[in-house]
């Protein structure tokens, strides 16, 4: 074989074997092109799986905070409308005419005395209607019973209602009270009436 033909060999099977590198060399950059195009769209939904669960949980959050808070305010609302009756109730029944006020005392009255000596401290609101007079007429059905009533003072420490004593017990009867040893009851009933739908 000439040194021509020798050549022209090696400068062809250079090409060809040139032509197998470039061949895999672009085939392996294909692949790894690929892999990474994958890794990365894998990455990508991993960074956005994450991140969705974690604006989820951020929103969740966010949300039971608010249900919270809207259920304080409401909540607020409901002790500020309650008060709002409880305070008009008050206001009602002080300002019941003197016999319809008296007629209420009197129950009241009847309720708590049992046998024996009673005093009777009377708001000094009330002076008008809870008077001398009206005692005196108790004092006349609770004979039967064994049972006596005295007008002892007037106070400003109460705006409305009494203050019955016996010997040591004192029983305040003040309409404050009165409404608030009944709220616990009546805040349910009043609430499943007012704000149950």
């Amino acid at each position: 074989m000439g040194l021509e033909k020798l050549l022209e060999k090696i400068r062809v099977d250079g090409e060809k074997k040139a032509a197998e590198i470039i061949s895999a060399a672009e085939k392996k950059a294909a692949e790894i092109l690929q892999e990474a195009k994958v890794k990365k769209e894998a990455a990508k939904k991993e960074i956005i799986v994450k991140e969705s669960a974690k604006i989820k949980q951020d929103m969740e959050g966010k949300r039971a905070i608010l249900q919270i808070e809207a259920r304080k305010n409401l909540l607020a609302k409901k002790q500020e409308i309650l008060e709002t009756i409880y305070r008009k109730a008050t206001g009602e029944i002080a300002s019941l005419p003197a016999p319809s006020y008296q007629d209420f005392i009197e129950k009241r009255l009847l309720l708590l005395l049992e046998k024996g000596e009673y005093e009777i401290t009377v708001a000094a609101n009330d002076k008008e209607k809870i008077t001398k007079n009206f005692i005196e007429k108790l004092n006349q059905k609770l004979k039967a019973k064994g049972t006596s009533l005295k007008l002892a003072s007037f106070s400003s420490s109460i705006k409305n209602g009494f203050i019955l004593r016996q010997s040591n017990i004192e029983i305040n009867s003040s309409l404050e009270e009165m409404i608030k040893s009944k709220r616990d009851s009546m805040d349910i009933k009043l609430g499943k009436f007012l704000f149950e739908e």
